[in-house]
């Protein structure tokens, strides 16, 4: 079984912050997995800009403007 671990982001797009977490390899790096060059960032618990949360949203990479290591939401 492989380890997996969350962490929590702020994506930016042209329609604003998003909240979530991402799901990476245990041990890996946030900038490891935006070097793959996924098609979209999966997000969980994720907090639209209009703050209506959702389980599961995934955010196509060619609209997002900014990605960053958050505190992690409540």
């Amino acid at each position: 079984m492989v380890e997996r671990e969350e962490i929590a982001v702020e994506v930016l797009t042209a329609m604003g912050w998003y909240r979530g977490r991402v799901t990476l390899p245990g041990g890996g790096r946030l900038l490891d997995y935006l070097n793959t060059k996924p098609d979209v960032v999966a997000l969980t618990s994720a907090i639209m800009p209009d703050g209506a949360r959702c389980a599961f949203l995934a955010l196509n990479t060619e609209q997002v403007l900014a990605i960053r290591p958050a505190e992690d939401q409540a």
